[in-house]
């Protein structure tokens, strides 16, 4: 079935921003241009912007006639471009599932006015909601909470001063040409702060960040690489790319308290046998250990090293995280109620590179 509001063809957008850390299963060269990257915010700390933890993320603008659009990604890569809240009720009866957002559908609806009257320019903005209605004081400060960080922001603030005159709250951060184009970095122009308006808000709130090199963490990721980048090569040179990704997954769902097991556990469920034999086996007779003339069963240099590099370059990058979080003023920003926010981005000459502590962060946001 075709929808009468899908007229126009989008390319896909690429919407995932890499944790540094992980660049370590892609080889160590690329984990050593990881190491790079964080050592280039050190010394570019004007080209971190706050990552917001927004919901949900929405690309909005105006069409070749004019009307004003609001999708999110998915719509935006099929080309379902939705002029009206109606258009996401027909867009959501059409999938598969058939699965209906009503909480949505009335966030648009408070939303829609709002946007209509700060969309000034032309292409499409892509951002995320961080609230939708009228927002009440409560005790001098305006709270909201669209994901797992909750944000307090006092009243007489910049930013709440333009809470006070909105109807909802977007903190954008890219931009579309039109659809079908190529997202860049927004450059602030095209949307206008009005009152009645969604308050558009820029994700680096205009602070000027500054970072100290730690140079402890730097030498430990850096050695750590130097001592185990061969192994970890020749490691993963053995592992096919699925299970690569899924022993990824393994680290990236232990550092946010998703599971308790130890990898050669886990393993058992989410690797083929085959592969679980090659790289543990029953015995640990797999490439992920080794064993001494005793017997005793030690991890392999390669498994040794894959974990000493991803820890250290984890480290390290919390650490330039914690540095930025000091640095935040305008808002508060809470996880279960203990300072913290989702993180910080930045921008590489190969890319946009995320600071999360994901401890945190990403522990409050799998396990709510």
């Amino acid at each position: 079935m075709i929808l009468d509001f899908v007229r126009y063809i989008a390319e896909a957008v690429e919407t995932r921003t890499p944790h540094p850390e992980d660049a370590i299963f892609n080889g160590s060269v690329a984990a050593g241009d990881a190491i790079t990257a964080l050592g280039s915010v050190i010394a570019n700390p004007s080209e971190v912007t706050i990552k917001w933890d927004g919901f949900p993320a929405l690309i909005f603008g105006r069409t070749p006639d004019g009307k004003l659009a609001i999708m999110d990604k998915y719509m935006f890569d099929k080309g379902a471009v939705a002029t009206s809240p109606k258009d996401w009720e027909r867009y959501d009866a059409s999938k598969a599932s058939g699965k209906l957002r009503p909480d949505l559908y009335a966030k648009l609806e408070a939303i829609w006015p709002g946007l209509e009257a700060t969309v000034k320019g032309q292409g499409f903005y892509w951002g995320d909601l961080l609230w939708a209605g009228k927002l009440n004081p409560v005790k001098g400060a305006y709270t909201f909470q669209p994901n797992t960080v909750e944000y307090r922001v006092p009243v007489q603030s910049e930013i709440g001063q333009l809470i006070a005159n909105s109807v909802g709250g977007m903190v954008v951060h890219q931009y579309f040409d039109g659809i079908g184009g190529k997202a860049s970095q927004w450059n602030g122009k095209g949307l206008e702060n009005v009152k009645g308006g969604v308050a558009i808000i820029k994700p680096g709130m205009g602070i000027k960040f500054k970072l100290k090199d730690p140079v402890q963490a730097s030498r430990a990721a850096k050695s750590a690489l130097t001592k185990y980048g061969a192994e970890v090569d020749g490691l993963l040179a053995t592992i096919p790319g699925s299970t690569r990704e899924a022993i990824k997954r393994y680290f990236n769902q232990k550092i946010t308290a998703q599971t308790n097991l130890d990898l050669h556990d886990w393993m058992k469920t989410n690797v083929s046998a085959k592969q679980y034999a090659a790289l543990v086996g029953d015995d640990f007779s797999g490439s992920m250990f080794t064993k001494d003339a005793s017997g005793k069963v030690s991890e392999s240099p390669g498994y040794a090293g894959l974990k000493a590099i991803w820890n250290a370059i984890y480290a390290y990058k919390v650490n330039l995280a914690q540095q930025l979080e000091s640095q935040v003023q305008g808002v508060e920003q809470y996880i279960n109620g203990q300072p913290g926010g989702e993180g910080f981005v930045f921008t590489t000459p190969t890319g946009l590179v995320k600071l999360v502590n994901r401890s945190q962060f990403g522990a409050a946001h799998f396990n709510k």
